[in-house]
């Protein structure tokens, strides 16, 4: 099967440039119908392996949608050379938007579809990307059944935690990976914190103090033997005989 043009590359051109210079929608609609053959190609190629091919021709139709409203005349190049890498991306983006990575219900799946073609319209007939409030009466539900679904799109494909995302505070970017809390290792040593806590109170008068400058204040045994007057074989003797009675508790 061939596919051809209706009107030629001279008057396409002047077109595009009336178009870009209007906004006109009967230009439009005249350039996408004359390059219409380009999507059925491309939705031949992309959709017949996978016997969607219908689909497929809806989407790449989107896509050259997007490349009429895109394309530049004044740079010098075919709009076909344009445009196929447009049509091909939004081909390619809807195969990878139907790989799941998290079962979503069917019902979500179906709001999620209507909402995308919902905006897609809009952005077409307002000239800009349609709010939350439009796109929710232009398909008659509520604002939280939109805001719900397109919440949904959350858990397709999980997240790189060098993700980065921007701080409202300073400006500054941080990555997801900061914004996680981390595993605390003194978890697993409570009980033991307390077991030596209650040992500690068990002590006498000078151990406690030994204890206290030696490992809390960090001091060395000759320090803690001229803060309490005793030899430091007493200290090492005494430190050794608290460390075993600690040892015991745990």
């Amino acid at each position: 099967m061939r596919y051809e043009r209706k009107i030629s590359k001279e008057d396409a051109k002047e077109l595009f440039i009336e178009y870009a210079k209007t906004r006109d929608r009967d230009f439009r609609d005249r350039l996408i119908e004359n390059y219409l053959y380009i999507p059925k190609i491309l939705s031949r190629k992309y959709g017949s392996n996978n016997g969607d091919n219908e689909d497929i021709f809806q989407v790449a139709c989107l896509g050259l949608m997007y490349a009429v409203d895109r394309f530049d005349p004044t740079r010098g190049y075919e709009f076909d050379t344009f445009a196929t890498p447009t049509i091909v991306g939004e081909i390619k983006r809807h195969y990878r938007d139907k790989e799941w990575l998290i079962r979503i219900p069917r019902k979500i799946q179906d709001l999620n579809r209507e909402i995308n073609q919902a905006r897609t319209l809009l952005e077409h007939k307002l000239m800009c990307s349609p709010t939350i409030s439009e796109i929710a009466v232009h398909l008659e539900i509520s604002e939280e059944s939109i805001i719900k679904a397109m919440e949904s799109n959350n858990v397709y494909y999980p997240r790189s935690l060098s993700m980065e995302y921007e701080n409202n505070r300073d400006g500054q970017e941080v990555r997801l990976m900061d914004l996680l809390g981390n595993l605390d290792n003194n978890i697993e040593n409570v009980e033991n914190i307390d077991a030596i806590k209650k040992k500690i109170g068990e002590l006498n008068p000078l151990e406690r103090i030994i204890v206290e400058e030696r490992f809390f204040k960090e001091k060395t045994q000759k320090e803690v033997a001229i803060l309490i007057k005793k030899s430091q074989m007493t200290v090492s003797r005494i430190e050794k005989k608290v460390m075993e009675k600690l040892k015991e508790g745990l």
